[in-house]
């Protein structure tokens, strides 16, 4: 055989077998993450919480970022690294779901692009959708939520955003809507890229509106479901989720009211749930762990909060505050009567306490920025520094007629006093208050007015004689010259 034809045979295969070969050597050259050893030194962070005085201690867990939030109140009761910028992974999928259903139907028809399906690398998940079927928004749903199906998020963003860079803006329009400052997004399925980014506290306020929606909620707590063949998509599938928290799985939690799972390499497992129990609705967010302490550290935080938290409403509360100024919105008797309330406490808010404290151990402040728009300022709860709920202060729709005709009531400045609100309920104007602070006022005006005009009239009658006293000098000088004038 000729040896030069042997060797140009040999040189592609040899070339083939280095490129196959490369990635291995390269794997076996650099020792990989020891990410068990990782995970152990993460439970030796801060936990910011703990620091808070007469707080219950939380427990220590393996992630880089957690945060433990009640739903209703956003009060949050546990917190660690919650404003680091990591990595959601699938947990993106939340705020896809959520923006979907507020801009579309159930019953709306998702067709897959061949981009939608093919951007996807091998070793994403999906479900095997092939481009150009199709399946309902709600089978949508399913697939996202149960199947963490990437390929299915994509067509789900062409079709609520006419495309994916399209649904990508309105992501980043809801999370500058929020006011969260350290989350971006760049895809809807939370694939990888270096400016997808999000932090344990962001995740938490978008998961407070994705389970707010109850079928959304509901699916995601599913474990499992079957797709049947349609003339749009031809394969029966069976979708089995990967969350260990739901029925039938290993660590499954009783409370569970919903849950979604993430991983990519560079964000390890995330995780993000909601369970309630006794009335409290709380939300935990997990960034950056290893399987399977995602799922018992979440329950450990879950635990934490059901144990030592009580949710409670502000009405019937009794509460005071002292200051110089607090008599302008005290409870008392004016000169028509009971004092009018033209200001009441939303009295179906509530505040979250730590089973040592009780509502006198709370402070109260008074806020401005409110994003009800029928409030005209906000009352914020908080127990040692730490915000503990909120309560909006609304205009009295029976009593704001006092006032049509004189305009349009508003807040006069920040340096308002904090109010005093006795029954849990309505914060009053005292108007007998009011009318001595004007009579008071008018006197002081028209005495100073009286003070200023005798001032002025002796002033004149000063000048009067003096100017008298001078004419009858000059009468006199003129009288004595006309006289040695004569002589």
């Amino acid at each position: 055989m000729n040896l030069k034809k042997v060797l140009y045979k040999l040189i592609p295969l040899t070339f083939s077998v280095a490129l196959v070969l490369t990635p291995a050597l390269h794997a076996l050259a650099d020792d990989p993450p020891d990410y068990d050893a990782l995970a152990e030194a993460r439970k030796g962070l801060p936990i910011q919480s703990n620091s808070i005085a007469d707080w219950p201690q939380g427990p220590e867990v393996s992630a880089q970022a957690a945060i433990l939030m009640e739903a209703d109140t956003g009060a949050i009761l546990y917190a660690k690294n919650i404003d680091e910028r990591l990595y959601p992974a699938s947990t993106t999928k939340i705020l896809t779901c959520t923006l979907a259903y507020e801009n579309s139907d159930l019953t709306d028809i998702v067709k897959f692009s061949s981009e939608a399906v093919k951007s996807v690398p091998w070793d994403g998940s999906k479900i095997g959708i092939d481009p150009g079927e199709a399946i309902t928004m709600q089978q949508a749903y399913e697939a996202i939520l149960i199947g963490s199906a990437n390929e299915v998020a994509n067509g789900v963003a062409e079709h609520v955003g006419g495309s994916m860079e399209g649904f990508v803006d309105m992501m980043n329009r809801r999370v500058a809507d929020l006011g969260l400052q350290n989350t971006h997004f760049v895809n809807a399925n939370g694939l990888y890229d270096d400016n997808h980014y999000t932090s344990a506290y962001d995740l938490a306020i978008l998961a407070r509106d994705f389970f707010s929606y109850d079928m959304l909620a509901k699916i995601s707590r599913t474990p499992k479901v079957e797709f049947t063949a349609t003339p749009t998509q031809k394969d029966d599938i069976t979708i089995s989720s990967k969350n260990l928290l739901l029925d039938g799985r290993k660590y499954h939690y009783d409370y569970i009211v919903g849950s979604k799972t993430g991983y990519t390499d560079k964000a390890r497992q995330t995780l993000v749930s909601c369970a309630k129990k006794d009335g409290m609705e709380l939300i935990c967010v997990v960034l950056m762990e290893e399987s399977p302490t995602q799922f018992t550290d979440t329950i450990a935080l879950f635990e934490y909060g059901f144990n030592n938290f009580t949710i409670e409403s502000i009405k019937g509360k009794e509460f005071s505050f002292d200051s110089d100024k607090s008599g302008f919105f005290k409870t008392g008797t004016d000169i028509f009567g009971d004092s009018v309330d033209i200001l009441k406490l939303n009295d179906n808010a509530n505040i979250v306490l730590p089973n040592n404290a009780t509502f006198d151990d709370l402070t109260m402040s008074v806020v401005y920025d409110t994003a009800n728009e029928n409030a005209v300022a906000k009352a914020v709860y908080s127990y040692n520094s730490n915000v503990v709920g909120y309560a909006d202060i609304m205009l009295n729709a029976q009593k704001t007629t006092l006032f049509e005709q004189g305009g349009t009531l508003e807040a006069a400045s920040e340096d308002v006093p904090y109010i005093s609100n006795k029954d849990g309920k309505s914060v009053f104007v005292n108007i007998k208050i009011i009318l001595i602070s004007l009579v008071a006022l008018v006197v002081l005006v028209t005495a100073v007015l009286l003070i200023y005009r005798k001032l002025v009239m002796a002033k004149r009658e000063i000048k009067k004689k003096v100017v008298k006293k001078n004419r009858e000098k000059e009468r006199f000088y003129r009288s004595s010259n006309h006289h040695n004038f004569k002589l």
